[in-house]
């Protein structure tokens, strides 16, 4: 049975980022590079900063087919943010609006997404980035638990 998430997140949710190593790691901590937004294999022009939402023990198995999309690259583990934590970073930086939104799907019910509007234009892959840009990113980082590294399992 697939559990069943609200439509609207809440403060106190907890999201996770899945994390890719080398380029989303920095020092042991997670990079604000964690943080950007990309142009699919597909051509989709990402909106949307990925997050999952729900318990956290099972994201090895949800995730275990997710592609880096980092050449060399590996699927490394996840950190946590808490979505009020996301939230507040509209009041550290003037004129944006950062938010935390469901975007479920048949395959992922528990995927949301981080999204952000400076002035009244939503960020997506093709928006160049700016100082407000590359500060929104450092702040998501910052906001980050410690890494939890999944445990490779025997297939």
């Amino acid at each position: 049975m697939t559990e069943l998430f609200p439509q609207i997140v809440s403060d106190k949710e907890d999201v996770a980022r899945i994390i890719f190593s080398p380029s989303y790691i920095y020092k042991g901590h997670v990079s604000p590079s964690a943080f950007r937004w990309n142009i699919l294999p597909s051509g989709h022009v990402e909106d949307y900063i990925s997050v999952l939402r729900g318990n956290p023990d099972v994201l090895n198995n949800q995730t275990k087919h997710f592609k880096a999309r980092a050449a060399g690259d590996v699927r490394y583990g996840y950190a946590l943010l808490k979505v009020k934590s996301i939230r507040d970073i509209s009041d550290e930086v003037i004129n944006s609006q950062v938010d935390v939104l469901s975007f479920p799907s048949k395959s992922y019910p528990n995927h949301a997404g981080i999204v952000v509007e400076i002035g009244k234009e939503r960020l997506n892959a093709l928006t160049p980035v700016t100082p407000e840009i590359m500060i929104i990113q450092k702040e998501l980082a910052s906001k980050c638990s410690e890494i939890t590294k999944f445990e490779e399992t025997e297939e």
